[in-house]
């Protein structure tokens, strides 16, 4: 399923020092709504769905993890 609604993130300043992990989290979250919408449209699990799933939420959960593990502690 591709995301067919355009991005309404807002720009802040790029030399921001949070500018790429807020960007990156705002991507991360539009592929979980995207995931939620894959969801909400079908009443049963069936495998083709579930991959759908998973096609949008594995590289959002990898790319969560990235961004929690660059964090200091």
């Amino acid at each position: 399923m591709s995301n067919e609604k355009k991005l309404s993130i807002p720009h802040p300043d790029p030399a921001w020092d949070y500018y790429i992990a807020w960007y990156s989290l705002h991507h991360i979250k539009d592929k979980i709504d995207e995931a939620l919408i894959i969801m909400n449209e079908n009443e049963k699990s069936t495998p083709q769905i579930d991959h759908l799933i998973k096609q949008s939420l594995a590289p959002a959960s990898d790319k969560l993890i990235e961004i929690v593990e660059r964090l200091p502690d």
